[in-house]
């Protein structure tokens, strides 16, 4: 059970009400009438409470589960257990995100404020409805469009642009960058400072200016701790719908398409561009100046020097595909196995 100092229940809501939002058909024998108190995870599952389980490997916990029903995938219907109601559901992850909203409506939409604390530039323009917190710093020229939420000690350089529905968290910097809406950044991320440029040689270090900026559509989250240089000429590019997790690191000129999913630790070296629904698991690294297609797939640790085509699935380091990096794991443990039994 969620923590009630922290997160504000809703419901009860009787199972009609949550299988009209599910998000798709939901088959089965159950009962509308019913009574759903909660959400949970599948082994913390009470009496009176919906879960879901979509994998196989979690058969265990179903046998064990005590919720009143469980939102499952179509080939596990035949295990769940009696005593709960099965509702049966192409994609069961997807329809309990969905009805758990229903008891978890995002509550972190403040009342409309300014803090006294707060320093706003007289040329700042802010939309209605949004909140401003203390110690809050915002630049001149800067827009914020409506219902925004900006947090604590965030500082918002000159000129930078919010769109509307927009939350920025505690102790983050943005500078250079314009944003869309309905974009969530997280605490201690930093956003549009100088990229890494520069030139070398024996008599030292010049700097190259860095004078682009970073463009961040619609529909974007980035998580904590997160750095996203802008532009040394052309812009760094956040396109709509991406996942950015804690810890990543965007340099200059990189771009992104739309929904990619970046996952913990990954760094993006300058100038390299990804397609569209393009996933990198946690630590991947990524050369400059490469081109990721479509829809590629990037297995965690691995490290890409060369561009890929869409649609590959991708590990090791060097990247190579996937199938070809798993011969290669089991060949190596073939040889290590003969050579140990020579020794």
């Amino acid at each position: 059970m969620a923590d009630p100092r922290f997160y504000k229940k809703q419901g009860p809501f009787t199972l009609k009400e949550l299988v009209s939002i599910g998000g798709e058909p939901i088959a089965g024998t159950y009962d509308d009438a019913v009574l759903i108190d909660d959400v949970a995870s599948l082994e913390h599952a009470q009496a009176g409470q919906l879960t879901y389980c979509d994998n196989k490997k979690h058969i265990d916990h179903l046998a064990a589960c005590q919720a009143r029903a469980v939102l499952i995938a179509p080939a596990l219907a035949d295990v769940v257990p009696a005593h709960v109601m099965a509702l049966i559901v192409k994609r069961p992850r997807r329809a309990f995100a969905l009805m758990a909203q229903c008891f978890y409506p995002d509550s972190s939409l403040p009342q409309p404020m300014i803090a006294a604390t707060a320093v706003i530039h007289p040329t700042a323009t802010l939309g209605t409805g949004c909140c401003i917190d203390d110690y809050a710093i915002i630049g001149a020229g800067v827009s914020i469009g409506p219902s925004c939420h900006v947090g604590a000690h965030v500082c918002i350089g000159d000129g930078v642009q919010l769109g509307q529905g927009c939350r920025i968290e505690p102790f983050v910097n943005v500078q250079y960058a314009l944003i869309g809406d309905f974009v969530t950044i997280q605490s201690g991320t930093k956003i549009g400072q100088a990229g890494f440029g520069f030139d070398m040689d024996e008599s030292g270090f010049i700097s190259i200016p860095q004078v682009g900026r970073v463009i961040i559509e619609d529909n974007v989250g980035i998580g904590a701790n997160t750095t996203i240089d802008r532009g040394s000429g052309a812009d760094t590019v956040i396109g709509a719908g991406s996942r950015i997790d804690n810890l990543v690191q965007i340099a200059h000129n990189v771009v992104l398409g739309k929904n990619c999913v970046l996952v913990a630790q990954v760094g993006i070296a300058g100038s390299t561009c990804l397609g569209n629904f393009v996933i990198a698991a946690g630590q991947v690294g990524i050369a400059d100046h490469l081109k990721i297609g479509d829809g590629v797939r990037i297995a965690a640790q691995s490290g890409l020097m060369r561009d890929v085509e869409a649609g590959k699935t991708i590990a090791g380091s060097p990247a190579i595909a996937v199938r070809d990096w798993h011969r290669q794991t089991v060949m190596l443990q073939r040889l290590s196995n003969e050579r140990r039994k020579q020794l």
